[in-house]
């Protein structure tokens, strides 16, 4: 079953300072009846119009807010707030800046791991920018005429990936579900194994466009295409490991040109990637 909230009111919020960043330059593009795709900033930022207030979709790198409001005046002739943001995983460049929304009555909206994530990277444990709304498996949102789905399938980049699905106008929020290499985040609870299963539920909603958290929208068809190379990477590197290749040996021997990948794992991520499909073995 799917949880409701309609989104009129901020709740409280414990916050703290970003470090200072330059701003980015912005850019918009047109993505579908208001919808919207804010690159720059470190991420792909959707903006979504409603009757009663913006919803966005990541809020990027610190020093990028007021960007980001001067953007979403600009493309919704008005000055409408900002009732809703959704993050999409626990990576700086989705959350960076949570404090100034939170501050300006903005409710933040995320998969409930993304939280404990938030408060495990808290230097010293002192305060963040907390979600003051999440979920475990799935969230409606109805705002002004507006509906977004929030959907979390399981473990992939990380283990608070969460897919914006707004059924009316059948597009899908992907954060970092889809990228020019796959590269989960073990830190954060990303898997290879089980990024295949995700993408497999994606795949059952009605879409017919994809916004990835960095380049440009992909095609349904491109999402499959991506699912299935990786389909074929894991297909090899369980194989080499079954083989009883050894860590060292692995990435010299997992034949990625043809996928159009280069994988390039640091030694820990490598470890943590071979231990995962050593463990499925």
């Amino acid at each position: 079953m799917f949880k409701y909230v309609l989104v009129l009111c901020a709740f409280g919020c414990v916050c703290s300072a970003q470090t200072p960043q330059p701003a980015s330059e912005l850019t918009a593009q047109f993505v579908k009846t208001g919808l919207f795709m804010i690159s720059g900033g470190g991420c792909n930022t959707l903006l979504r119009l409603s009757g009663n207030g913006l919803i966005l979709v990541d809020g990027k790198l610190p020093g990028n807010y007021e960007n980001i409001v001067k953007q979403a005046a600009k493309l919704s002739y008005s000055d409408q707030p900002i009732r809703a943001l959704i993050v999409t995983d626990s990576a700086e460049n989705h959350n960076g800046n949570n404090a100034q929304f939170l501050a300006a009555g903005t409710q933040i909206v995320a998969q409930e791991n993304v939280k404990q994530s938030l408060v495990q990277a808290s230097p010293n444990g002192g305060n963040v920018a907390l979600p003051t709304i999440t979920f475990r498996d799935n969230y409606k949102l109805r705002l002004g005429g507006v509906e977004a789905d929030l959907l979390h399938f399981g473990n992939a980049h990380t283990n608070g990936d969460t897919v914006v699905y707004f059924p009316n106008l059948k597009v899908v929020a992907l954060g970092g579900l889809y990228a020019n290499n796959p590269d989960p985040d073990f830190a954060a609870g990303g898997s290879l194994v089980e990024w295949s299963p995700v993408l497999a539920q994606v795949l059952k909603l009605d879409f017919d466009i994809a916004v990835p958290s960095s380049g440009p929208v992909i095609s349904r068809a491109e999402l499959e295409a991506f699912k299935s190379k990786i389909d074929t990477l894991l297909s090899r590197a369980t194989g080499l490991v079954k083989k009883g290749v050894t860590e060292d040996q692995f990435t010299g021997q997992l034949k990625t040109d043809d996928l159009g990948w280069h994988l390039n794992f640091p030694a820990q991520r490598l470890h943590s990637l071979y231990a995962e499909l050593s463990r499925t073995n």
